[in-house]
């Protein structure tokens, strides 16, 4: 089965904020699972949230 156009299934912001809300999340569990500190985890977040 064919893929549809990009233009019929989102829009690229809509395709950015998505990944920007995915990476988020991935921090999140990353802080949660010990691999990033608590500054580390802030740190990332704000470089993530200034390219929204």
């Amino acid at each position: 089965m064919p893929a549809l156009p990009r233009q019929l299934t989102s829009s690229p912001a809509e395709d950015d904020h998505d990944a920007l809300l995915r990476r988020l999340r991935e921090l999140g569990e990353l802080r949660r699972e010990g691999v990033l500190t608590e500054a580390e985890f802030t740190m990332a977040k704000q470089a993530v949230l200034k390219r929204m």
